[in-house]
């Protein structure tokens, strides 16, 4: 940085006319250029003015820096209308359809460095777009224009006066008074009076002035403007390591810090949350001085691995593997890393343990006599909820992450509070329909209905009258009402027609496409012999495999070596099998839960793209392959038109479901 770099450098007078002046060239872009902020209140705004003025809004861009911008929306009064409904009229169809109408002249309008640098922007978070519109006593339109600049160094300059950003307004005789904050006090205070104004304005505080944000469909219709192949400047948010976070990755490791470093991230399955919990880790080590312990609980042994591979795209390396079947020296590790810790000797220690060993009682104690800081990472946290497992959740954790896509435990309030309480609530949420189809994959949904056999049927009532004399009982046994419904919930479990329904459905499949079947431990060799019988290759998924050879399995489907996969419960949580287009989810169950687990694993981008053959999905395309509707699209096209990132498969994963 030097100081020709600063607007320090610049001579800028007190004020400026259209008549001596080119503000493009020696008042926009010079003062752009140099910026790492720029707010700007003006009535009204065309793509004229961004064409003429693209150089510096490129280089604001590179330099990383972020721009506020308040205008007035030129609109029919119909659309007024609609827009003083506040944050309804995100979704007025009148209001989106006249700010679409915006975003085609960024497109067309704006040349290529503009257009992209803009859209990058407004993708990245660095640009932010309200509408301002007069409401009480004021019946107008927003008719101000005045802005302010921020270099490097934290010099300021502002600027009010009579031109609008627009092509009409260079053609006219147009002036602007200008605060130089360096100059002099009064200076100062004149910039700071602008930006009271604006900051003002923008919140939404300042009297007799409504505020809206720009709908989210148009922020994305915008951000989908952007050349995956070209960005124009660094990535903002791209650490030393060259990790990237998505942005809703982004907002949720920053509402974790607001959150006092607490909280647990909500996400569907397939949208990074381990990624997600690292990237909130790795910016808090580097934003503390003294060396802390971070504990990873997973809930089996095979995502250890996994977290272990992700751990090493952030730079650490070496994590402690603290658990029986891993390291059978773990208490010692524990005992050594504690201790070093406490002393204040050596740098920050990352640990990788299960929640049975979380829970140990040695484990406990360690934890609890030590006197160091500590974060605990809980992946798949709703498992912490049991009455055992919840003595694990220590308060010498000050710092926590807890992720999950279903932290609410079923039919156990108590755990599921007693998680909330702990982890500090939910503080980011990310469901599966806005990850669809941007992240994840749309799909098809096929519940089959299978009928009990005349004896499963004789057997289920018999066991529905014992369980309903039990329960009206005046004592009611607990434990035999239990036993009799988990018999009787085993009826349809095994119901033998599962196996014909099975059948019809590869039948009707002909070919499976890296299939995933479901089943519990009683049909899985059943469903084994069927899928032998019917030529497909198979191999089951279980818990009686250890970690390599799980890996060599994953591998040879994602090959297609294996057409099929039959799983029970290992791979409800956290096993990544991105490869899957098809599932057969045979054992039904009663708790949502594993149903979204095994959904998400479904879900997954795969490496296929869709392409209407000029390498563009429109929106009514995706539509028609996927089955969605507008809303559910959510004008989230962006993301499909660009097909370097967009992977969705020419046919939507699909999900057979015996019941």
């Amino acid at each position: 940085m030097t100081d020709d770099d600063l607007f320090t450098s610049l001579d800028i007078p007190r004020v400026i006319d259209t008549s001596d002046v080119n503000f493009v060239n020696e008042f926009y872009n010079p003062l752009l250029s140099r910026s790492v902020e720029y707010k700007r209140g003006v009535g009204y705004f065309t793509t004229n003015w961004l064409r003429s003025a693209s150089r510096g809004v490129a280089k604001l861009a590179e330099n990383g820096g972020t721009a506020k911008w308040i205008m007035s929306p030129i609109l029919e009064q119909e659309d007024w209308e609609a827009l003083k409904l506040g944050q309804e009229a995100k979704h007025d169809e009148v209001l989106q359809q006249q700010l679409a109408d915006t975003v085609r002249d960024l497109q067309y309008d704006l040349e290529y460095q503009t257009r992209n640098a803009i859209a990058w922007m407004i993708a990245d978070g660095l640009l932010e777009i309200r509408f301002a519109i007069p409401q009480d006593d004021l019946h107008g339109d927003f008719h101000d224009k005045f802005g302010i600049f921020r270099d490097t160094e934290g010099n300021q300059l502002a600027f009010h006066g009579s031109k609008n950003d627009s092509a009409h307004s260079f053609e006219n005789y147009e002036a602007y008074t200008v605060d130089c904050g360096w100059l002099s006090d009064r200076d100062a205070e004149g910039v700071a009076l602008q930006e009271k104004r604006f900051d003002e304005i923008w919140s939404g505080s300042k009297e007799n002035v409504e505020v809206v944000s720009l709908p989210e469909g148009i922020r994305q219709d915008i951000a989908s403007l952007r050349d995956h192949e070209h960005r124009p400047y660094t990535d903002p948010e791209q650490s030393d390591n060259g990790i990237t976070l998505r942005p809703y990755q982004r907002e949720a490791v920053d509402n974790w810090f607001a959150n006092q470093r607490q909280g647990l991230f909500r996400m569907a399955t397939g949208t990074g949350k381990t990624f997600t919990a690292l990237g909130a880790m790795d910016e808090f080590l580097e934003s503390r001085s003294t060396p802390t312990l971070v504990v990873i609980a997973v809930p089996y042994t095979h995502l250890a691995d996994q977290w272990n591979t992700e751990i090493a795209k952030f730079g650490y390396n070496n994590p402690k593997f603290l658990y029986g079947t891993a390291n059978t020296q773990w208490k010692e590790d524990l005992s050594r890393i504690l201790s070093d810790l406490t002393l204040g000797m050596g740098s920050d220690q990352l640990v990788i343990t299960t929640h049975t060993t979380l829970a140990n009682e040695y484990f406990r104690d360690q934890i609890e006599r030590s006197n160091c800081d500590a974060l605990l990472i809980a992946d798949e946290v709703h498992g912490l909820g049991s009455e055992h497992q919840r003595t694990a959740l220590l308060e010498e954790y000050e710092y926590r992450i807890g992720l999950s896509a279903t932290p609410k435990r079923h039919y156990d309030e108590e755990g599921s509070e007693h998680i909330l309480d702990y982890f500090g609530g939910i503080v980011f949420e990310y469901t599966l329909g806005e990850a669809i189809p941007e992240f994840l994959t749309p799909y098809d949904y096929y519940p089959t209905i299978v009928e009990l056999t005349e004896e499963e049927l004789e057997d289920y009532n018999n066991l529905s009258k014992r369980l309903a004399t039990v329960a009206a009982s005046d004592d009611a046994d607990e434990e035999l009402a239990n036993r009799l419904a988990m018999k009787r919930a085993n009826i349809i479990k095994s119901a033998e027609n599962k196996y014909v329904s099975l059948r019809s459905i590869l039948n009707r499949i002909g070919e499976p496409d890296h299939l995933l079947v479901y089943t519990n431990s009683g049909q899985i060799d059943h469903v084994q012999d069927i899928l032998n019988e019917m030529g497909i290759r198979q191999h089951k998924f279980t818990y009686r495999e250890d970690n390599d050879e799980r890996q060599g399995l994953l591998t040879n489907f994602d090959k297609g070596e294996i057409d099929a996969l039959v799983a029970m419960r290992c791979l409800d949580e956290g096993v990544d099998v991105p490869s899957t287009k098809q599932a057969i989810l045979m054992s039904n169950t009663g708790n949502p839960m594993q149903f979204i687990q095994r959904r998400g694993r479904v879900l997954r981008k795969s490496l296929q793209e869709i392409d209407d053959g000029g390498g563009r999905a429109r929106t009514s395309e995706i539509r028609r392959r996927s089955g969605l509707s507008r809303s559910d699209v959510k004008y989230r096209h962006q993301s499909l038109e660009d097909k370097n990132l967009i992977k969705i498969p020419k046919r939507p994963a699909s999900l057979e479901k015996p019941c």
